[in-house]
């Protein structure tokens, strides 16, 4: 009978492996390339020639922001593997975000590269690329990308200021460090580099009616109105809304888990030793049951500490 207890308990320790493997499976099967984000840009029929000539860039913002996940969603706002907001998304294609979530790759970017065309246009931006040059280092569709995704607002507060410390996130996160991040880790040096200026404003004669200002917000803020990281939003909205601090409640389940465990273990020992003390047991069943039971033991030990 502890034999066959035994065996159920691992059976489920087997099923709930299988589950997570086959849940990791379903989640990574839906990662994308930079590259793959790059020809969606280069393909998409609602990209302008500008965002067309920052596509592999595109493609590296798309690593940043979802890690090539085209169902990601932040917790907060955004959606898919450029992160689109929930109003972006309406706006653009008049879909809930969840359909979107699940939409393949082409049409993601097509929505994505709509706003994004737009706010290119935005004469803030314009001002930027016509200069050339920002604290000592050139305007390339790396900084204009990461301006653009991190808000207008905040792009024209660094752009007055002369300098990248002009804006910080709350991690201390610079444009100009996000758009090093996009490139790789690296600033543009060459001039010939230099983004096309296009620094007239489309808007000011009337003939283009000027779009709204959520296409410039696509980025997940704090409660200061500043930018924050995916990661920051996320373990800030479920605070928010938990009144619980994600690393409490994950300690919570840790303790919970941990102790249920033990109670389980701890119950089949008895039943073991007051099996081999009525001499019900043999002892080499008994020493076998209970290398068992201390594995199951060492094994949740270590799914629960790299959880």
């Amino acid at each position: 009978m502890v034999s066959d207890a035994l065996q159920r308990v691992l059976r489920l320790l087997l099923l709930a492996t299988v589950c997570i493997g086959s849940w990791t499976y379903a989640q990574t099967s839906t990662r994308v390339t930079a590259d793959q984000v790059a020809q969606a840009i280069l393909n998409s029929p609602t990209a302008s020639a500008e965002l067309k000539s920052y596509a592999q860039a595109v493609g590296n913002l798309a690593m940043f922001e979802s890690g090539g996940q085209l169902s990601v969603y932040n917790g907060s706002c955004c959606y898919g593997v450029l992160q689109m907001n929930t109003d972006n998304i309406y706006s653009t294609l008049k879909i809930k975000p969840d359909v979107f979530r699940n939409l393949p790759l082409q049409d993601q970017v097509n929505a994505w590269a709509t706003v994004m065309s737009e706010a290119l246009k935005y004469p803030g931006i314009n001002k930027l690329q016509a200069l050339g040059t920002f604290d000592g280092r050139v305007v390339d569709g790396n900084l204009v990308l990461a301006c653009v995704q991190l808000g207008i607002g905040n792009c024209d507060k660094m752009r007055k200021s002369g300098s990248c410390s002009g804006f910080a996130d709350i991690n201390g996160t610079t444009i100009c460090k996000m758009a090093d991040k996009i490139a790789g880790g690296t600033a543009s040096s060459t001039v010939g580099s230099v983004a096309q200026t296009g620094s007239q404003d489309p808007y000011s004669n009337g003939a283009l009616p000027r779009p709204p200002q959520m296409f410039f917000n696509n980025c997940v803020r704090n409660s200061a109105g500043e930018c924050s990281s995916l990661t920051d939003a996320i373990n800030s909205g479920f605070q928010q809304g938990s009144s619980v601090s994600p690393a409490s409640l994950r300690f919570t389940i840790q303790g919970l888990t941990m102790a249920i465990t033990f109670l389980v273990v701890a119950s089949m020992m008895l039943s073991l030793w007051r099996g081999y003390s009525r001499g019900v047991i043999e002892h080499g069943a008994f020493i076998y049951s209970t290398k068992r039971l201390f594995l199951i033991v060492i094994a949740m030990v270590i799914v629960l500490s790299i959880a």
